[in-house]
């Protein structure tokens, strides 16, 4: 029994160093953020931080890791349903806003490590985390191939159409943060996807 509760405030410990260094590192690059940062955001001795995570690295990786594992699990729920292309996409696009909606600050490190794995450069990685980036960027193929194969978009290349994709979703989770208004997930992605229609759909 005692150990059962030394393990669950073991684990809470580590929640919450997770929430302090996904704040820290939505505020800083991985390069300027710092763990002294990170244990006082949770106001947790150094050594507390160091316990959990022994390196500025396998903190980092973690808070990414987490964050996709959350969507992951997200998207799996929302996809497994059968429904036309376009929406499919729109859930996939809201499983997306609402794990950010709440925690926008995470949304400029998501971007930045997103942009590295699909440009192809050397990153931070686990290979965990790259399988899942793999497999979301699989699953939005799929789906915007079905999508052209039924005459709703434009055939414009599956990678051209998958940057598109990201490019109109953050722009428009960005909007949203930056203007002050108090939106739901659905109508930030209901623009997103109006924007991305409008420049790849079969009437634009």
């Amino acid at each position: 029994m005692t150990m059962d509760r030394k393990s669950l405030e073991k684990q809470q410990r580590k929640d919450l160093l997770l929430e302090a260094a996904g704040t820290v590192f939505g505020r800083k690059p991985f390069d300027e953020a710092t763990m002294q940062e990170v244990a006082a955001e949770a106001q947790i001795g150094m050594q507390g931080l160091y316990e959990h995570f022994p390196s500025k690295q396998e903190l980092y990786e973690q808070v990414m890791l987490r964050r996709a594992e959350q969507f992951f699990v997200q998207a799996e729920a929302l996809l497994r349903a059968d429904r036309p292309p376009l929406e499919q996409l729109r859930a996939m696009f809201l499983a997306y806003a609402d794990q950010f909606k709440g925690r926008a600050i995470w949304l400029p490190m998501f971007i930045h490590d997103r942009v590295y794995f699909d440009w192809g450069f050397e990153s931070r990685f686990l290979p965990r985390l790259k399988e899942i980036y793999e497999t979301e960027r699989s699953r939005l193929k799929a789906i915007l191939r079905q999508a052209v194969e039924a005459g709703q978009l434009r055939d414009l290349g599956e990678e051209f159409l998958t940057q598109l994709c990201f490019g109109v979703l953050e722009a428009s989770l960005y909007h949203s943060h930056r203007s002050g208004i108090d939106e739901s997930p659905g109508a930030c992605v209901d623009r997103a996807i109006a924007c991305f229609l409008q420049g790849a759909g079969v009437s634009a």
